[in-house]
């Protein structure tokens, strides 16, 4: 070791990770490159990683500042620093495979053959299918580089991409499986506009369903050891998971407190209901829940369920009765913890309702209904000198 940081190796591990989370990401990775021994301490240094992927720089500033969910970690009184890295892919990652193109070019061997493989890489619903995959691919590489690097260390992490694959799942369980205690996976960027996207209708629904998520629960060939099993805050934006894929991750992390869901196809009624207690086992060897046993959700404090159509209330005249307020949203009186809920647009939960069944049930301290429209959304303010 560099005799100039030979005092380092008489304090504690806890003491150099304290004094080292302080620094900036570009002087942790400089203080890193100085020798071998420093190299391993650098890594204690990293607690709490943001990474954004993206083709530009833009992009992933915009990123960052367009989180729809804010942040809520369990690790918010830790006093380390919040590392945000930009990674910007290089422009051949994102181009057409060339394994691909010389699998057409060599059986393209007529005329018309190559005049089919022509007009395929001409066509742009094609091109532009190819460059996000590719580009999601690019991405959890890069995502699987610093995972594997600094997972073990690792309290939070956030990932700030198009979607998840399992290169990057695999890193992600195998890497900081049991210690990360806060995991946000974004996906929604509303804002960012990737010349390898048709429009931001790219970002308006979730991700198609994948079998990436299973290796965060441990199924899939060599995910029995990998798995996350101690989380206490989970975001998900835009994100494919099944409402049995984010079943089993609650279930392995039974100290979850905070849930953070936008846009996820998993939010659904038979997901909402077995959160709430009142789902009844849908596949064989569930062990049904017994009769004032705590609901699955039932000690987290903060759940937010966003821009999620799959759930809804039910339309029914409400005549004083509790047991009428809150058809529909019944699920929610197991969640017995809660000190935080959100339904903000969510189009298909009547918001009058939502204030009803709190006041009359719930009693929930903070609550986002989903907006009531109003006349004056449907208006449009004209200058006069232009009418």
């Amino acid at each position: 070791m560099d005799t100039s940081t030979d005092w380092l190796a008489q304090l504690p591990l806890e003491i150099i990770s304290m004094i080292l989370s302080q620094l900036s990401i570009h002087s942790l990775v400089s203080f890193g490159a100085t020798s071998r021994n420093n190299f391993r301490y650098h890594i204690l240094g990293v607690k709490r990683l943001h990474l954004a992927v993206f083709n530009r720089p833009l992009d992933a500033h915009i990123a960052f500042m367009d989180r729809g969910l804010s942040n809520d970690s369990k690790t918010s009184d830790d006093l380390s620093q919040v590392h945000q890295i930009q990674v910007v892919l290089p422009g051949s990652s994102t181009q057409f495979d060339v394994p691909l193109r010389d699998y057409f070019e060599k059986n393209s061997g007529t005329k018309r053959g190559k005049q089919k493989y022509a007009a395929l890489m001409s066509d742009k619903q094609f091109g532009d299918l190819l460059s996000v995959e590719q580009t999601i691919r690019a991405q959890n590489e890069k995502f699987s580089q610093m995972v594997y690097r600094y997972g073990a260390s690792l309290m939070e992490l956030e990932f700030l991409a198009h979607d998840l694959s399992n290169e990057g799942a695999m890193a992600l369980g195998a890497s900081c499986g049991s210690k990360l205690r806060h995991l946000g996976l974004r996906f929604q960027h509303p804002h960012v506009r990737d010349g390898c996207l048709i429009s931001g209708r790219y970002w308006a629904n979730p991700a198609p369903a994948s079998s990436a998520w299973n290796y965060l629960i441990g199924i899939g060939p060599g995910a029995k050891e990998i798995s996350m099993s101690n989380l206490e805050s989970l975001v998900l934006e835009r994100a494919g998971i099944t409402p049995w894929q984010l079943r089993m991750l609650i279930k392995r992390n039974r100290t979850l407190e905070v849930l953070k869901l936008r846009t996820c196809a998993a939010v659904k009624p038979e997901f909402v209901n077995w959160l709430g207690g009142m789902g009844i086992p849908d596949y064989e060897g569930e062990i049904p829940r017994q009769e004032g046993e705590p609901a699955p959700g039932a000690s987290l404090k903060i759940l937010w369920l966003e821009n999620c159509n799959g759930i809804y209330s039910k339309n029914k005249k409400f005549h004083g009765k509790s047991q009428d307020v809150d058809s529909g949203l019944d699920w929610v009186r197991g969640l017995v913890g809660l000190q935080s809920l959100s339904f903000r647009e969510c189009k298909n939960i009547d918001a009058n309702a939502v204030q009803r069944a709190n006041e009359a049930i719930w009693h929930i301290p903070e609550l986002h209904a989903p907006r009531i429209a109003s006349l004056s959304d449907s208006l449009i303010e004209v200058d006069p000198e232009y009418a």
